[in-house]
């Protein structure tokens, strides 16, 4: 009797067929990041992240940046949800992305395809409208999305399936100093800031000497969105730790809103 061997030979490319896709980490664009400077960076652009830009009008634009080493594969994917109404508009109406290299070189992506894709990070159905893989410059690459109606997408970006870093501000520079005098200040945003920003439409919080704009996550927030107002305007750190413990998936979805460190 061979077929129980021929069974076993089969299972794992059953398994490679029936693998979820993989999941992203997120992070949400503002309205405030208009360019690529002033927008987030990604500072490992092969880590998976899912940037997600919102527009309520055409000629709107969002953009970020990624960090590559020379020769990195940059995998790059533009997405729409798989629900009302995105998954109603037409391909003139979908915001398009923009791809400049370090040395300047500009790559538009052409809408090809909607193949259905789930992410599994947040269980959510998108399609694929466009990829992109190239071997990469060394430095930062710009990413340009620019609205054509009211509409949003969901670039991907990377391969790796682990935790990344995303700064918000000028990119760190290397370079060689003298060691700090004692009276060195950080730079970054204050508690007057945090406690300015709690209002109807923004909620800022501090969490673990960092701060965040959680205003996005209030709607999205899978405990309601007392879980989240209830940090606004506050240094949020027990609160926070209290609702979420050690668990990943909320200090990786925390990390997609993160503004700067806390001023001392």
């Amino acid at each position: 009797m061979r077929h129980p061997k021929i069974l076993l030979a089969l299972i794992p490319l059953l398994c490679v067929v029936i693998a979820p896709a993989n999941a992203h980490q997120p992070v949400v664009l503002l309205n405030s990041d208009t360019t690529a400077a002033n927008g987030p960076l990604l500072v490992d652009g092969t880590i998976s992240f899912a940037v997600r830009a919102a527009f309520t009008k055409a000629g709107q634009k969002k953009a970020f940046r990624a960090g590559f080493k020379a020769g990195d594969p940059v995998e790059v994917q533009l997405l729409i949800m798989d629900k009302r109404p995105e998954n109603r508009l037409k391909n003139s109406q979908i915001p398009s992305l923009t791809i400049t290299s370090p040395s300047g070189k500009s790559t538009t992506l052409k809408i090809t395809e909607r193949t259905k894709f789930l992410e599994t990070f947040t269980s959510t159905n998108y399609f694929y409208l466009a990829r992109y893989s190239a071997p990469a410059e060394e430095g930062i690459y710009s990413f340009t999305v620019t609205s054509r109606a009211k509409a949003a997408v969901t670039i991907g970006v990377g391969y790796q399936e682990i935790p990344g870093e995303v700064i918000r501000g000028a990119a760190p520079t290397p370079t060689v100093t003298p060691s700090p005098s004692a009276s060195a200040t950080p730079a970054g945003y204050t508690m007057e800031q945090v406690k300015a920003n709690n209002t109807a439409t923004k909620c800022w919080s501090a969490i673990d000497g960092k701060v965040y704009d959680l205003t996005n996550w209030i709607s999205s927030h899978p405990g309601g969105a007392g879980a989240i107002t209830s940090l606004c305007g506050t240094d949020g750190t027990a609160s926070f730790k209290g609702q979420h413990g050690g668990s990943g998936q909320p200090a990786s979805r925390l990390a997609g809103y993160l503004l700067g460190p806390l001023a001392k």
